[in-house]
């Protein structure tokens, strides 16, 4: 499996070539029998994005099977191709092609990973978070991180210092205002000086070059702004994420504030739902 895993998703998916017939081994299931990946390291989908794959199923139907894997009650758990599945459902497809694979739990996020990252669709944020759940859960070293997903090991390593930035700029991170590159040159600075800068960055729109050189001289008694006195929820969060296999968010204002938990989809309420009803 792991040498599959070096060549990306293709190699999961058999080539025509190899039997005279190249579809025998793609079924179709029903959507409904068909779980969230608990490892999809993506936590969001452009709205636009995702109805202009919609349109494209709606016209020339799925071309591309979904993965999936065989789960203990008989259901299917998604490996990779969950927007082509969320997308399924936009059009009210009740079946899709599948190919069924047998992998262990960190393949599966290796593999949602490798999706995600030839097709350039998780945020450096989800791509750091990916990295640290095969480290923290699955034990793998930057290096063997780099050769799985075929990414060198400094750049695995400078997407996981990432983490240790506070919530609150890794929201602008995820949310586009800020870059991997800018995320870098606001790590060079003090920590008390971390959120003012990056906030100036995005007011002042500066490109990743201007922000290197700005975070040289940068200092509060220039550029005031008040210092962040909430406590670092950062891990925690983290940790939460993990563990619920969903994006979440802790916000602190003076000792008060709350956590944002979110979903894709209904299937990921409704196993949110489960879990929830587990620790009652």
């Amino acid at each position: 499996m792991n040498e599959k895993l070096g060549r990306g998703l293709s190699a999961l998916i058999p080539d025509s070539r190899e039997t005279d017939k190249p579809r025998s081994n793609i079924m179709t299931v029903s959507v409904d029998r068909i779980v969230p990946n608990r490892y999809q390291p993506r936590r969001s989908f452009e709205p636009e994005k995702l109805q202009e794959l919609a349109d494209s199923i709606r016209e020339n139907g799925i071309i591309q099977p979904i993965i999936v894997t065989k789960t203990e009650s008989s259901d299917y758990e998604l490996i990779a191709g969950e927007r082509r599945l969320q997308a399924a459902r936009m059009v009210g497809l009740t079946e899709v092609p599948v190919v069924i694979r047998s992998v262990s739990h960190q393949d599966q996020l290796t593999l949602a990973v490798i999706e995600n990252i030839q097709r350039e669709d998780l945020n450096p944020v989800e791509e750091a978070l990916a990295y640290q759940t095969l480290s923290d859960e699955f034990g793998l070293t930057h290096s063997q991180i780099a050769n799985t997903v075929g990414k060198d090991r400094a750049t695995v390593t400078n997407a996981l210092r990432l983490l240790k930035l506070h919530p609150d700029i890794l929201f602008l991170i995820s949310e586009g205002n800020l870059t991997a590159g800018h995320a870098r040159a606001v790590l060079s600075v003090g920590e008390d000086l971390q959120i003012p800068f990056a906030r100036y960055i995005v007011s002042h729109a500066l490109s990743v070059r201007q922000a290197e050189m700005r975070a040289k001289s940068f200092t509060l008694s220039v550029h005031p702004e008040p210092r962040p006195s909430a406590p670092d929820y950062n891990p925690l969060a983290h940790d939460l994420t993990r563990i619920l296999g969903v994006r979440t968010r802790i916000q602190d204002k003076g000792g008060k504030g709350w956590i944002v938990i979110e979903y894709d989809s209904p299937e990921e309420m409704r196993r949110l739902k489960d879990m929830f009803d587990k620790l009652r």
